[in-house]
């Protein structure tokens, strides 16, 4: 018997699904205890992301990250610009606010557009990320308050304490995310916090498939549940940002459930490219951050009972008492 690294529950083979890059393909397991899923082999593969970045303007699914990190100089108020299209920004803006963290540490910073966006807004913030590449692009675009590390590096040398942790989309690309965020925990103040965003299984409901990206890029689907447990291991108690207030504004129409083909061939070439018709929704705001927006009458019928979560969970990892 399998067991969930999360909660120790049963693990459930649940299918095959195929990599992101030609020709392999994984295995996925479900946890019934605490809705997590999980992708075996469990190994992050680096000529993948290799080959992700190295497709100019980025490959499937990346491309608005580069879009938001070329856009946001131009902008009078980054922080609001990315607040206004990025429902992850919009909900780790919320969580700083509410507890008031003013030093932030963004762990895995990738381009680095995020923590541009805060220090511009008046906050003492930095980045850090393992890819050398990224985090030399994000010092020639915003600045050097970036460091090529990794969490636990980070945690070992350094003696510097912070409000708040943030890190966007970045545990379900983890082998081992209990490991990163105890060495994450270790960096915060006295009343920090651990401010994550990632795709929520939660919002999807517990028989959907394997709708995240392809691994290896995710090895991991979260539930709000698999949060929960992710924080008594670590000694934190989990809240979850309400949304409520941004779907009223910016209602979802259609979540899409990611390519259930590979997006890259052996060669680490785009298989398929984006079509006009998402082209055009892209350039008008249908599409927003890769959900379809509600729009006229239907838009108006989403507003009237906007749910409290989204397709992705931002959740604030708060250490306990004694911890």
């Amino acid at each position: 018997m399998r067991h969930c690294e999360i909660c120790d529950g049963e693990l459930v083979a649940a299918g095959d699904v195929p990599g992101y890059q030609r020709p392999k393909r994984y295995t996925i397991f479900d946890c019934r205890s605490c809705m997590t899923m999980v992708a075996e082999p469990k190994k992050i593969d680096a000529h993948v992301y290799n080959a992700i970045y190295a497709v100019p303007g980025g490959a499937p699914g990346y491309d608005r990250y580069f879009q938001y990190a070329r856009r946001i100089v131009r902008e009078r108020d980054p922080l609001r610009y990315l607040t206004t299209r990025v429902d992850a920004a919009w909900g780790v803006h919320r969580a700083l606010e509410r507890y008031g963290a003013r030093s932030i540490l963004e762990a895995g910073c990738g381009l680095g557009y995020l923590t541009y966006a805060l220090k511009s807004s008046g906050y003492d913030a930095a980045g850090i990320d393992i890819s050398q590449q990224a985090v030399e692009q994000a010092k020639r675009a915003y600045g050097d308050f970036y460091r090529t590390e990794s969490v636990e590096s980070y945690a070992a040398t350094s003696e510097r304490k912070f409000d708040a942790i943030v890190m966007v989309e970045v545990i379900e690309h983890l082998e081992e995310p209990i490991a990163v965020l105890r060495d994450a925990a270790q960096l915060l103040a006295p009343g920090g916090s651990i401010v994550l965003t990632t795709p929520n299984r939660t919002y999807y409901g517990y028989d959907q498939p394997w709708s995240t990206d392809l691994p290896p890029v995710h090895l991991w689907w979260f539930s709000e549940e698999s949060l929960c447990k992710i924080g008594e291991r670590i000694g934190c108690r989990a809240e979850f940002v309400d949304f409520s207030e941004y779907n009223a504004r910016f209602p979802v129409l259609h979540a899409f459930t990611c390519a259930h083909a590979s997006q890259l061939d052996e060669e680490g070439r785009v298989l398929r490219a984006e079509s006009l018709p998402m082209k055009l929704a892209r350039r008008t705001g249908l599409l927003h951050d890769g959900y379809w927006l509600a729009s006229g009458a239907v838009g108006r019928l989403r507003r009237g009972v906007p749910r409290r979560n989204r397709p992705t969970m931002v959740a604030v990892l708060r250490p306990t008492r004694g911890s």
